[in-house]
């Protein structure tokens, strides 16, 4: 029994001796835990708090866009919380943050686009920027100024997304300076009749020879108007360069705008004094157009 008792009070001993060690080990480990710990919560919560945060300041840009639409395009508000869950589908389909999809719809709809014609013009909008054509709310506004100068039935949002994404491609030409100064250009050009694609390839034509777009949009406008109605000094000008007006007019349904640039630019060539007082303070054309 003695033996008993010393061999369990020596197991003991060997025992207590491991569950000290044991615990020294396992209060080390939990000091070492408690660290990683800390060390995560602080990698991980301060990304998370500053995704959160930009979440809900993103989540606060939409609900201004939306509002907005609301009270200053005047809107009713349950179409426009319909129009709101359209909004954010797409903003997700195009890998587009809903805040700058709203942002764009206000532009739209700051345009007049109301039901369909809105959200196609919106979409068009959408994928155009996530193919890299410039922010989603300044193609929207191209898009809305082309739609209503030639009207939705003539001009789909569609199509007019297609002509300002080749614009912008086969030019030298970026979607916030056509943004800024072709909306000026385009009553003009329907009223004359020349389609939305003439205007868009005169842009890009224009800019590959280094004209600015509000250049090339002020010299457009120039000579549309001249074309359109001439003063009788002007129409003796064109005549000194063999053109008229009414000729003019004639090759621009025919043969297109591009054609009448190129026309006006070998006249340019011949007399530049005649094309000065035909067209005002428009600079001669140049290069290839």
């Amino acid at each position: 029994n003695n033996q008993l008792k010393v061999t369990l009070l020596g197991d003991a001993s060997k025992l207590n001796a491991t569950l000290k060690t044991a615990s020294g080990r396992l209060k080390s480990f939990g000091k070492s835990t408690t660290a990683v710990g800390k060390s995560l919560q602080t990698r991980l919560a301060l990304p998370l708090a500053l995704a959160g945060g930009a979440a809900i300041k993103m989540a606060t840009d939409f609900d201004k866009s939306m509002t907005k639409i609301k009270s200053l395009v005047g809107i009713a508000g349950d179409e426009v919380d319909r129009m709101g869950v359209g909004v954010k589908a797409m903003a997700k389909e195009f890998a587009i943050s809903s805040a700058d999809a709203a942002d764009a719809l206000f532009f739209v709809t700051s345009a007049g686009l109301r039901g369909k014609d809105a959200m196609e013009a919106l979409e068009g909008s959408m994928k155009a920027s996530a193919i890299g054509m410039g922010e989603a709310k300044t193609i929207a506004q191209l898009t809305s100024a082309a739609m209503n100068a030639y009207g939705s039935d003539t001009l789909n949002a569609s199509d007019a997304t297609d002509v300002l994404t080749a614009a912008i491609r086969e030019g030298s030409i970026e979607s916030d300076e056509l943004a800024s100064v072709m909306g000026g250009v385009l009553p003009v050009a329907s009223n004359m009749g020349i389609a939305f694609d003439q205007v868009g390839a005169a842009f890009a034509a224009m800019s590959r020879t280094g004209t600015p777009a509000a250049q090339a949009a002020t010299q457009l406008n120039s000579i549309m108007m001249g074309i359109m109605k001439p003063t009788q000094t002007a129409a003796d000008a064109m005549e000194e360069m063999g053109l008229s007006s009414a000729g003019l007019r004639q090759q621009i349904k025919d043969e297109g705008l591009l054609s009448v640039l190129n026309t006006l630019k070998e006249g340019a060539n011949q007399n530049a004094r005649a094309f000065e007082t035909a067209f005002g303070n428009v600079r001669a054309l140049k290069g290839e157009i």
